[in-house]
């Protein structure tokens, strides 16, 4: 049985360069929940959020260029 979870909620906003000239910029929001005992991984937020947005795009995420990522909570 797990024990309680954390919640942190973020924000993000990015860009994707396609062919060397169109750029795509968007944002993205993460709901990222850890086990109360669990350490925070920053690089593992960070995964999530470029995963998400490759997902959107269909790109790969090494293609996604994280601008900012704030912590909404």
């Amino acid at each position: 049985m797990s024990g309680p979870e954390m919640r942190y909620c973020y924000f993000a906003d990015y860009e994707i360069v396609v062919s060397e000239r169109l750029r795509v910029w968007g944002q993205a929001t993460l709901v990222h929940e850890i086990e109360d005992s669990a350490a925070l991984d920053p690089a593992d937020v960070l995964r999530r959020i470029q995963q998400q947005a490759a997902d959107a795009h269909g790109v790969r995420p090494g293609e996604v260029r994280v601008r900012a990522l704030n912590r909404l909570d």
